[in-house]
């Protein structure tokens, strides 16, 4: 900013007079400030209302369907032993009930796992995740044959799995397990409640056999029997009942080793691929190196050692791929071999397996058939009893329901718009009674919650409309805030912001709405039933608080201090009518929604779907405000540079004027 000098010659206060003469351009600019300020609460204050119109809205919404009135609950004897939720098509009626199981998912409990030496005598080691089948005197490789949910898989455990590397095959096929390392026991669980979720762990040989014995977790109930009677059914003699399906699992497996072989043969070509891609890259390097004279020797032998060590990747890659394909036990010549451009395998399709594969399939299934035999024969004699491990068998849950059985596999019925869950079980003759009726608690609560979110937001209303004026009130400047406690400020400004919907048209379009429909008759069976029919009023011009006028009470709610001394006609008439109750509520409903949908629509200012006055024009407004403070603060700056201009120039005039006295005075030898 120039640094301006004035009043020298003429001895006025040019800075006082300019600032007296610009200060009513600068309270333009000081009003338009305020005027920005109190849009900024209006339009805080109108999301405020946006949200509790919306929200009105949408609770009118769902209770114009009559299913929303349609409350029932059933009570239960015995809460203990059962729980009901009652859907809205339930019928009215006193049923017995029977729980005769619960369902439960299927247990085990593992035996103590010990770490043992090399002659088989416990070492007291502690067993961790990270502890060797070898460690627990486990040698050799074997199978165990997993069961749950309909479906068997066959994993591979070997002397060197961990204990971890056991949990997570468990995991893999669909059962909870854990080690607690605590106990020293594995915990096996089902993941879900009901016969259908059991499960069962058996061996495939004599090494399986030992395998989950030392692992604790050889248990022979009946699910582990079903197992293994299902895997003696295995036969490949065409005269059996089971050759069909024996044959389908010989070659299913035969096709999954082939793919995986397959693809096995795909990774490894495309490996050999790279490599003699880097070869011919490292041959050319090394070429060029060669027919570079300016390269140095040690250059050159950095280029030979390259070379070398590309052509070793290469031959190890070259062997892997021709053992693998030595060694396949997939068809590799009637195979569907895809390639990309780079001429390395996209796919490999159509695979079938060798006789060899079929062949090794075959006999393995065999073995596992005869052994599963053996086992069988053992257990019934016996002589095979499993570990230390307890299974506690997975359980359907069964009820009887006025004497018809039903059963399921979690604990939850769904029977004729009932949801019951069976909590404990019934002994002896021992009968629960479900009774069925309307929830007039429900209903009621249900037009207790309407009124009071209708009231809360027409008496908002109300105070808006009303309110006092505060015409006289400007939002404050920084420097009257400064000269002000913070309390005062706060009370100053609730003062305007109390005011600002005084008389707004807006807000007497909602309220004149909302009133309107309350107050409204409904058509019921030929006669027109309001509010007031079914004992809920507004108060008397009395009784009413401020701004309360058009709020609805409950007569004989023992909520409401103005009211619950009153008989309670709405509780008498849902108990004795409730069909004529709901149908008048949900009319009631559907009005008060079409007409604040359709007033949400027509509101000025309106751009968006879901609010009553949502705030773009405001928006627009206060960006204005932003120009137009602008604008009139350059105004006012040059009004004042204008100002100064004049003074200065009226200055300057002065100077030349006494300049010129000064020189006449001297001619007539006068002094000044």
């Amino acid at each position: 900013m120039a640094m301006r000098l004035s009043g020298l010659i003429s001895g006025l206060d040019t800075d006082t007079l300019i600032s007296q003469l610009v200060s009513a351009k600068r309270l333009k600019v000081t009003k338009a400030k305020g005027d920005q300020t109190k849009l900024s609460w209006k339009q805080d204050k109108w999301k405020d209302l946006n949200k509790q119109l919306v929200s009105l809205r949408s609770l009118a919404s769902n209770m114009r369907w009559t299913s929303s009135w349609n409350k029932k609950t059933t009570n239960v004897s015995n809460p203990a032993k059962a729980s009901v939720i009652t859907g809205s098509n339930a019928a009215d009626s006193v049923q017995s009930l029977k729980i005769n199981h619960l369902a439960k998912a299927a247990y085990l409990t593992g035996g103590v796992v010990k770490a043992v030496d090399g002659a088989g005598e416990p070492t007291g080691d502690k067993v961790t995740a990270l502890t060797k089948m070898s460690d627990l005197g486990f040698s050799g490789d074997t199978t165990i044959n997993i069961a749950t949910g309909g479906k068997t898989s066959v994993v591979s455990i070997k002397a060197n799995s961990s204990v971890s590397d056991v949990l997570n095959a468990l995991k893999k096929q669909g059962l909870n397990a854990s080690f607690d390392e605590g106990n020293q026991r594995f915990f096996i669980s089902a993941k879900s409640t009901g016969s259908a979720g059991d499960f069962s762990i058996t061996a495939s040989d004599a090494n399986g056999q030992d395998l989950l014995g030392r692992l604790g977790i050889s248990t022979y109930d009946s699910t582990a029997k079903e197992a293994l009677t299902a895997q003696t059914r295995f036969s490949l003699d065409p005269s059996s009942e089971y050759y069909t399906a024996s044959r389908k699992l010989v070659d299913d497996e035969a096709l999954k080793r082939a793919q995986s072989s397959a693809d096995n043969y795909k990774s490894l070509y495309n490996s050999k691929v790279a490599a003699q891609k880097k070869l011919d890259a490292a041959q050319q390097a090394y070429d060029e190196g060669l027919a570079n004279s300016e390269l140095s020797d040690e250059e050159r032998t950095k280029l030979s050692d390259a070379l070398d060590a590309a052509q070793s990747a290469y031959d190890t890659a070259d062997a892997k791929l021709t053992e693998a394909a030595g060694s396949a036990v997939f068809d590799l010549a009637g195979a569907n071999i895809e390639y990309n451009d780079d001429n390395t395998i996209k796919s490999i399709s159509d695979v079938t397996a060798t006789s060899d594969l079929v062949s090794q399939v075959e006999s393995e299934f065999t073995a596992r058939a005869a052994f599963a035999q053996s086992q069988l024969d053992a257990i019934n004699a016996g002589t095979l009893k499993g570990s230390a491990a307890n299974k506690v068998a997975a359980q359907d849950a069964e009820i009887e329901l006025n004497g018809v059985t039903f059963t399921n596999s979690t604990n939850v019925f769904e029977i004729n718009g009932l949801t019951i869950t069976a909590l404990g079980e019934t002994t002896g003759t021992e009968e629960l009674t479900l009774t069925t009726s309307n929830d007039t608690s429900g209903i009621y609560d249900q037009v207790k919650n309407f009124l009071s979110t209708y009231n809360k937001i027409i008496n908002e209303l109300d105070k808006l409309y009303n309110a006092d004026s505060a015409s006289k009130y400007t939002p404050l400047t920084d420097e009257e805030k400064e000269a002000l406690s913070e309390s005062e400020v706060e009370k100053y400004e609730q003062k305007i912001k109390d005011s600002l919907f005084k008389s707004d048209n807006n807000i007497n379009a909602i309220m004149s709405a909302l009133t309107t429909s309350m107050a409204q008759g409904i058509s019921i069976n030929g006669k027109s039933l309001h509010l007031s029919d079914f004992g809920i009023n507004t108060l008397s011009y009395f009784e009413a608080e401020k701004n309360e006028s058009h709020a609805f009470h409950i007569d004989g709610d023992s909520d409401d201090e103005k009211t619950s001394g009153k008989t309670d006609v709405l509780k008498g008439l849902i108990a004795s009518d409730p069909d004529m109750v709901s149908s008048f509520f949900s009319k009631l409903s559907q009005d008060l929604y079409s007409k604040l949908d359709n007033l949400s629509s027509r509101i000025a200012g309106r751009r968006t779907y879901g609010s009553f006055f949502e705030d773009q024009v405001m928006k627009s407004d206060y960006s204005g405000y932003d120009t137009k403070i602008s604008d009139l603060e350059k105004a006012a700056n040059d009004y004042e540079d204008r100002l100064y201009s004049k003074f200065s120039k009226m200055e300057a005039a002065m100077a030349k004027l006494q300049s010129k006295t000064s020189a006449l005075t001297g001619l007539f030898g006068g002094s000044q």
